[in-house]
Formats: structure tokens, sequence, C-alpha cells
């Protein structure tokens, strides 16, 4: 764990040894900073050594409850706006410079791409999507079609689209519901007819229309959607479905 505060700047590492005793190293370039953080916040800190053959040349130990009672003790500490402007005042204008540097560094990872998702190719993909209070949105296929009584939105790829843009371009149509995608569901599930995959969405405001293809939707627990994808008499589309909702119990449990 790195550590840049107001005290001074730290590496916090479980070294051999530690684990034993529940102690951690506290580590620093500057014997100083160890100093202001044991008269500030860790009296219980122990002796600090020096090693100019280490990247950093102070430590001492403590307990990892020691610790963890300065750490938050520290963020009870806080009383200010602007942290570097803070530093500058009590550690000096050249160490305010340097953090800036760090601040500089790390900014590039806000504008970073967010890294995709990784789903498996399927014939069809769809949203398995779920509310606030941990409900699933099913749909109800107009006339029951195929034999689905209730099911999950899914569909099609149209020429040139993603995974992504294909479920959730189906979720809307489907339920009326617009999207946003919070993980894949693991797997593909297969019926009669070919292969689904499934992304884990979640409800952006009010639903709209839905189409033609859709009788009704419905929120529904996990236990109420069993009961209501058994009525499908679709037997491989039936089983399909209950893997998707045994899938998405999991990743509930698993995310909660």
């Amino acid at each position: 764990m790195w550590l840049i505060t107001r005290y001074g700047f730290f590496s916090i590492v479980e070294k051999p040894g530690d684990k034993a005793k529940a102690y951690l190293t506290v580590r620093s370039r500057v014997r100083a900073d160890l100093e202001r953080l044991r008269e500030a916040l860790l009296p219980e800190l122990g002796d600090i050594t020096e090693s100019h053959h280490t990247d950093y040349r102070f430590r001492a130990k403590a307990s990892k409850v020691a610790l963890g009672q300065a750490l938050a003790q520290a963020a009870m500490d806080i009383d200010y706006s602007n942290f570097k402007n803070v530093v500058a005042s009590e550690q000096g204008y050249e160490r305010a410079h340097l953090y800036a540097d760090v601040w500089s560094a790390l900014y590039p990872l806000q504008k970073a791409p967010p890294k995709p998702l990784a789903i498996a190719k399927a014939q069809s993909y769809g949203g398995v999507v779920i509310n606030d209070a941990k409900h699933i949105l099913l749909r109800e296929p107009s006339n029951h079609y195929d034999g689905y009584v209730w099911t999950f939105a899914k569909g099609l790829p149209e020429k040139g689209d993603t995974p992504e843009q294909t479920a959730l371009r189906e979720v809307k149509e489907e339920t009326g519901y617009s999207t946003t995608i919070l993980d894949v569901l693991p797997g593909v599930f297969r019926s009669a007819f070919g292969s689904a995959a499934y992304f884990v969405m979640v409800p952006v405001g009010k639903p709209g229309p839905h189409d033609f293809e859709t009788q009704s939707i419905r929120w529904a627990t996990f236990d109420e959607a069993y009961a209501l994808i058994n009525l499908t008499t679709n037997p491989k589309g039936k089983a399909r479905d209950l893997a998707v909702l045994k899938a998405a119990r999991e990743w509930v449990e698993g995310n909660t």
C-alpha cells in the first residue's frame, strides 16, 4: 500500500516474519516522515532502521491493529479542501511539487478507455436486467411464440453490430428499457435453435413502448422468475432460460 499523506509518503507491506506477529513494515525514503507519523498518529511505531541497500532507506514496524487505528485517525484529521496546499504549508513547496508530479503521472488513468468485456461468441446476444431491489426483468412473448411464456430479451446481430450493441438494442426493443451493461454473464446457453450469450444490465430511467414481439414485461424475484420460466412449454428453451437464471443468481450473490 502506498500512502501519500500530510505527514509524509509511506509504503506499507507485510515482510517475511511480519505475518506471524500480525505486524506490517512501514517504509519511507525520509526518516522525518516516519518520525512525524509516530508523533501524530502512531506512537506504537517501532524503532526506525536505516539501510543504504534497499529502495526505501528507512523502515519501522507496527501492529496491524495499531496501524489500522492510525489510518482511521488520519481520515478524521482531514480538514482541508486542497491536499497539495496543506502539504506545501506543512512539508514545504518542494514536497508539494513532488506530489503534484505523482498526480500528473496518474492523471491518464481517468482518460484510459474502459477494458472491453470479453463475451463468448454466440449466435444471439441478450441482456439479463437486474434492478436495485435485485429483481429480474422478464418478457412475455406475444402469443407465447414457440412455447415461451416468460423469457429474456435477446436477438441476432445486424451487420456490423458488436455483441454489446446487439444486446442493448434487443433489450430496448423487446422490453422498452434503456440499459447499461455491468458485466458479462459467464457461459454460452443453448436451445434447440442455437446459442445465446448474455450481458448483465441495469435499467436506466422509465421504460418506453416495447415492440410487437412482446406481449408484456414484469419484474420478478429470482424465485418468482423460476416459477414463471417453468411455464414455458418449449423444453430446450425452458432449460436454457433456467440456466441463465441460475447464472444470474450466482452473479448477484457474488457481486453484492
